[in-house]
């Protein structure tokens, strides 16, 4: 085999160092080192797992990176993700390449996949002595933060990477590290220090001969000087950047954009518009291949007031509207990753306390473990007002239920004791006058009478809803040992009417240290709730009853056969009032009470699942003592 197709280990190990050590004393020849290295790891691939195989990959997806075809990095690196995180691999290039991996993750915006590798690079960057390979964890959480609009501390973790990949002599791609830490600058409104981070990055870039990185930093330099209004530094910065695009060579295609974008801004300071916008309108063509939505639309927005002082108020209208249309697609798939975007900043802060555990900065474990307190006290304090919110909100509707509920039987009761009143005063005022004849004198006093009763029944009923409220809102008892079968049974007992015909089949025989007054509401509950609902009134039916302990967590099934939820009410059957039987002597209380009980007294769930005609199935858990 030839020297550039190597076949044994030795040989295969010794091409790679000559190759690597090619790629980084001058970077841009990655144009001609990528395609033997492609064809030598789709030969390694076949043969199954291998560290070469790993080390290979993260530098050809290195070198990837090198040229800005950040599209292909992914293709290169998931076939071998199982391999590395099995343990094949150098340390330094599983670094390496997990780091890499999540980066393309953040770049397009998957937050998420980024954190999950997150993980295990902590757990090998933790492993290894290498100043470098410690600097990967910190760059990746740096350019999270800025995923996630934690400008500042996106910059000390990124300038902590600078710092420990040069205290380790690493020379990779570690320039562009500047470029995000000069967009957070921008964020957070610090023009001077913009500026400096991308003249500190150009310097860099060129002193490492990373040519392409140093074009897109002195491109940064002159718009920002333009920004500026400072046309000097930006003739400058573009001939820096021209100079340093005819050493990049053939493989700097994809950067000569944003030096098209450079010039098209200077073109238009001086008042020439239409050469702007035909510059501008290169760089979109350019960047519709291998930008991002909201790059392109950025740079379709910059020719807007081009074009109107330009004359072509059409075109300006036109190009507003595909700059809308694109950055209503970025906003879409934004949005779909706004549902996690709580959890997602928990588990940063997490994996920000993991890089805090190191022993060479025990001074700064102090201060960032300080730094993560405050963001989790203030994210408690922003849940607890989240969660008063929704609790005035849950009391209003209560509040209206209730007094709905209420006002039913009370004022049947108030109508019927003011008629028995009224006859009873129309009627004593005839045996005063003598003028009553005995059956007008039974048949009134009838009248009376059932009014009586019309109002001791309402009456009772308003009495029975004041205790369901009261139940749902018990302070909570104290636990005790009991036996659950016979708690079980006790319930039973007390939910349904008699004469029932269903069937308790219980799987229960196990004593707990629990909170049984709570425990028994919820069962009275749901056997009232199967009594009600489940069957038809006299029909027989079938309830079972199974419960187990594992690992400290009680769980109790109550399971029917009967009629099932209907599955527009299943989402909400917990909601307070919310019966199919409301308004007909029910109150749509009980499982809200369940519910309560569960949460606040047992400190548990509470789930239920059910199809029409196929019965339902309640499911609770709560944690109890060994």
């Amino acid at each position: 085999m030839s020297e550039s197709s190597p076949s044994s280990p030795e040989a295969r190990t010794r091409w790679l160092q000559v190759q690597r050590e090619a790629y980084l004393a001058e970077p841009c020849a990655a144009e001609v080192l990528i395609e033997p290295a492609r064809a030598l790891l789709d030969q390694v691939m076949r043969e199954g797992p291998s560290d070469f195989a790993v080390d290979l990959a993260q530098h050809l997806a290195e070198m990837l990176g090198e040229l800005w075809r950040s599209e292909q990095i992914e293709a290169v690196l998931d076939p071998v993700l199982p391999w590395l995180l099995a343990g094949h691999g150098s340390l330094s290039s599983r670094i390496a390449a997990l780091s890499l991996r999540c980066r393309m993750h953040l770049r397009f915006g998957r937050l998420s996949e980024a954190l999950a590798l997150l993980e295990p690079l902590t757990v090998l960057s933790e492993a290894s002595p290498q100043p470098a390979d410690q600097a990967h964890r910190a760059r990746v959480l740096g350019q999270a933060l800025s995923a996630q609009r934690e400008w500042r501390r996106a910059i000390d973790c990124m300038r902590e990477a600078l710092r420990l990949a040069a205290s380790g002599g690493d020379r990779g791609r570690w320039v562009d590290l500047l470029v995000s830490i000069s967009v957070a600058h921008r964020a957070l409104g610090e023009p001077e220090a913009q500026l400096a981070a991308l003249r500190e990055g150009a310097q860099m870039a060129m002193a490492q001969r990373r040519w392409i990185a140093a074009v897109n930093s002195w491109s940064g330099v002159a718009e920002e000087s333009l920004a500026r209004e400072d046309e000097a530094a930006a003739e400058a910065a573009l001939l820096e950047g021209r100079r340093c695009l005819a050493l990049a060579g053939p493989g700097a295609e994809r950067i000569v954009k944003e030096l098209l974008a450079a010039e098209a801004l200077l073109a238009a300071r001086r008042g020439e518009f239409a050469r702007a916008v035909e510059l501008m309108q290169q760089v979109v063509v350019q960047s519709r291949q291998w930008s991002m939505r909201r790059q392109v639309a950025r740079r379709i927005r910059q020719t807007v007031p081009w074009l109107l002082q330009d004359g072509r108020a059409e075109a300006a209208c036109a190009a507003l509207e595909q700059a809308h249309a694109l950055e209503l697609e970025e906003v879409s798939e934004a949005g779909r990753q706004d549902a996690a975007a709580q959890l997602q900043r928990a588990e940063l802060a997490h994996a920000r306390s993991q890089q805090a555990h190191s022993e060479t900065h025990a001074l700064e474990l102090q201060a960032k473990n300080g730094a993560l307190e405050q963001a989790l006290a203030l994210q408690r304090e922003l849940q607890a007002e989240l969660l008063e919110a929704g609790k005035l909100a849950s009391l209003g509707q209560l509040l209206a239920g209730m007094a709905h509920e209420l006002n039913t039987p009370l004022g049947t009761a108030l109508t019927a004791l003011s008629t028995a009143a009224d006859l009873s005063r129309a009627l004593g005022s005839c045996v005063a006058g003598g003028a009553v004849s005995r059956s007008r004198f039974l048949s009134d006093l009838q009248s009376c009478e059932q009014g009586a009763e019309l109002a001791r029944r309402n009456i009772e009923q308003a009495l029975a809803l004041v205790q369901a409220y009261q139940a749902a809102g018990q302070a909570p008892d104290l636990p005790r040992r009991l036996r659950l079968d016979t708690l079980v049974r006790s319930a039973w007992e007390r939910a349904l009417s008699p004469g029932t015909r269903l069937c308790l089949e219980l799987d229960a025989a196990l004593e707990l240290h629990t909170h049984a007054e709570a425990l028994g509401e919820v069962l009275v509950q749901l056997f009232q709730n199967v009594e009600r609902h489940a069957y038809a009134p006299g029909a027989p039916g079938h309830v079972r009853v199974q419960a187990g302990v594992r690992e400290g967590q009680a769980r109790l099934l109550v399971q029917d056969q009967g009629a099932g939820i209907a599955p527009e009410l299943l989402p909400r059957v917990f909601d307070p009032y919310v019966s199919s039987q409301f308004g007909r002597g029910r109150s749509g209380l009980g499982l809200f009470i369940a519910q309560a009980a569960v949460m606040q007294r047992l400190r548990g769930r509470i789930r239920v699942e059910s199809r029409p005609r196929q019965g339902c199935r309640f499911e609770i858990e709560w944690p109890v003592p060994a």
